[in-house]
């Protein structure tokens, strides 16, 4: 078999078109045309050996690689192929065989591409970077001028230039441009959209940041139309990166479509192209580009929803109309912190909060700065940074504030249900507070999974498992979501149900300590002790790693009570640092068969507001003090308001 030239990194001009292998670019004149991505990589491949033959075996090895796929996938790209490129990139079938590029081609330097795009400023471009001052004062209500493909040319007069300026000024000087929309029936299909980490045009690129802003804009915005679900920011960064495939992603993420793009940052000045793709079949249900300001992402976000709720009939939410707009600078930091808390780490919750403050500092009735702020410190005291009380005094007061400047918003409802929940054990209220937000947006995972752990919490088992399960389906890449069902099994006692969900959630996201925790409690449970000591050790690998090698050198020479020993001594020795350990070290002096003990501790636990407040009833671990006195007393004096 001839093997495929190493050509592919070439630009090639064939008819109106010009190609840009490296970047995986295709222009119209001067305007992006976007195809699904294997139909981009089966171009790259058949133009690079334009004038050949290029056998159906050696196309499906260079795109698909090691992956298998029937021969379907490949008609189904060159189909898209055709129907963007008609004669202009005729290409031809060789029965049987495979196909040829018959296009006259020419190859072009590597650097023209650049000079396209930076020369590919219109009159209105340039008016618009004059005229900029003024745009920030236009009423928000031209935002719904539809935004039909325009090319203005240098001859029109300068007064009908100036009134397109102004309309296009709504956008926040925004340039649209719409080269395919979506027919009635793909309008109605999508029910689902997940919006993947937008892609950067260059390979070489340090701009993650400012393309997990936009996607992180893009999916707040989109989450607030009544009529569609969007997966939240933490169930997509997994598909970082050019190697996920846009229907592999969607189908992982149980959605109807997958809004996917890339993003070319020039001197301030953003390019956003984006395309949406069916997760059934990979086709190209819509697609449009968009130009405009690295430090107007608020204009952005609103314009690129604006075009979506129009070709896709989606309803806003009326509390999201009528709410207060929102300061660009505000909402700059908002994104910043969102990006840094979304990476899930100890001293990024610090810098998102840093950035939160920054963003009240600019507009102090920004509502969701302030529910950032509550969502990082409530992350802070679930990891033992922060005492409850510390934690959830902050949280609160955040969490208020949030509530008073927007009642509206789903976000300050869930943040203040988890306050009721966790700082003062008011469960009544709590469930109030978590429906509300399910009210305000059914669509949002967030409050479902919080108000299943409280129902595990409160004993009702069965409701629990029917509001985790909506979470799940409406986040089901969530690793959190995974493990407050994996929880679910565990108070209720299906140990082999709960092993096998926390198996899963180690298959894939291997670092989870949560899962490694309920695994070795479930060993425990089950006397299966070889493999509770193992995921202990691979608990504390993750946090504290230097106590890896004493503990095993303990267990190997004094058993598992000998581990269970050395665990309370180096827990006790960390809760100088660290917070709500106390139900942890009760556990050990359980399994000990040490009664009072393991009830001071449990004490301890209850008198600083920690977990055993809430789970401690249900937590199957402590069912041999459930007969206990003091075990009694003490829960009945701890008991939650209900």
């Amino acid at each position: 078999m001839r093997t495929i030239s190493n050509r592919i990194n070439h630009i090639y001009e064939f008819g109106e078109f010009r190609f840009d292998a490296e970047k995986r670019v295709l222009w119209r004149g001067g305007d992006t045309v976007l195809l699904p991505p294997k139909a981009i990589d089966v171009l790259a491949v058949l133009i690079a050996e334009h004038g050949e033959l290029v056998e159906r075996d050696q196309i499906l090895s260079a795109v698909w690689q090691d992956t298998f796929v029937e021969e379907g996938n490949l008609n189904n790209a060159v189909s898209a192929l055709r129907k963007v490129l008609g004669e202009d990139g005729s290409i031809q079938t060789v029965p049987r065989r495979g196909y040829r590029f018959a296009a006259n081609v020419r190859e072009v330097p590597n650097g023209a591409t650049r000079q396209l795009v930076i020369e590919k400023r219109t009159l209105s471009d340039t008016v618009i970077e004059e005229r900029e001052e003024v745009f920030d004062e236009i009423p928000s209500a031209f935002n719904e001028i539809p935004s039909a493909k325009r090319r203005i040319s240098r001859a029109q007069s300068a007064f009908a230039a100036g009134i397109v300026l102004l309309l296009l000024a709504g956008g926040a000087g925004l340039l649209l441009y719409g080269p395919f929309s979506p027919s009635k029936a793909a309008r109605s299909a999508i029910k689902s959209i997940a919006v993947l980490p937008l892609k950067s045009f260059s390979r070489n690129t340090g701009d993650e940041e400012l393309r997990l802003r936009i996607t992180d804009a893009l999916i707040t915005r989109l989450g607030g139309f009544e009529n569609i679900v969007v997966p939240p920011t933490n169930s997509v960064l997994k598909f970082s990166g050019e190697m996920h495939n846009a229907v592999d992603a969607g189908r992982e993420l149980g959605v109807d479509a997958v809004l996917e793009g890339r993003v070319q940052e020039e001197a301030g000045r953003l390019r956003v192209t984006l395309q949406l793709i069916s997760a059934k079949n990979g086709d190209q249900l819509w697609s449009e580009q968009f130009d405009g300001q690295t430090n107007k992402l608020l204009a952005l976000q609103d314009t690129i929803s604006s075009r979506l709720r129009r070709d896709f009939s989606l309803a806003d939410r009326q509390e999201q109309n009528n709410r207060t707009p929102v300061n660009s600078e505000a909402y700059e930091a908002y994104l910043k912190g969102r990006f840094l808390w979304n990476q899930r780490k100890r001293e990024s919750y610090f810098a998102a909060l840093d950035y939160f403050q920054k963003s009240i500092d600019a507009d102090p009735n920004f509502a969701a700065a302030y529910t950032g702020i509550s969502d990082s410190y409530h992350l802070l005291q679930q990891r033992n940074v922060l005492s409850t009380e510390e934690a959830f005094a902050k949280a609160e007061t955040a969490a208020q504030k949030a509530l008073e400047l927007d009642p509206a918003s789903p976000e300050a409802h869930t943040s203040m249900g988890s306050v009721s929940f966790v700082r003062y054990s008011r469960w009544t209220e709590a469930e109030q507070y978590f429906r509300g937000a399910i009210e305000l947006n059914p669509s949002f995972a967030e409050p479902y999974a919080r108000l299943g752990m409280l129902l595990n919490a409160w004993g009702r088992f069965d409701e629990a498992y029917g509001v985790l399960k909506k979470a799940e389906s409406l986040d089901p890449t969530s690793v959190n979501n995974a493990i407050y069902l994996g929880a679910h099994f565990y108070f209720t006692k299906q140990y082999d149900r709960a092993e096998l969900q926390f198996r899963r959630i180690l298959e894939f996201a291997p670092g989870t300590e949560r899962a490694h925790f309920f695994l070795a409690r479930i060993y425990e449970l089950n006397g299966r002790y070889e493999e509770a000591f193992e995921h202990h050790l691979k608990e504390r690998e993750i946090s504290r790693s230097d106590t890896i090698a004493p503990l095993r050198q303990t267990y190997q020479t004094n058993g598992i009570r000998g581990f269970w020993l050395k665990q309370i001594e180096f827990m006790k020795t960390e809760l100088k640092d660290m917070h709500n350990l106390e139900n942890h070290i009760a556990s050990r002096y359980v399994l000990l068969g040490d009664t009072k003990n393991a009830c001071d501790y449990v004490e301890k636990n209850l008198e600083k507001r920690g977990s055993m407040r809430n789970y401690g009833r249900v937590d199957p671990l402590f069912d041999s003090l459930r007969s206990d006195p003091r075990f009694v007393e003490l829960m009945q004096r701890f008991s939650p308001e209900v």
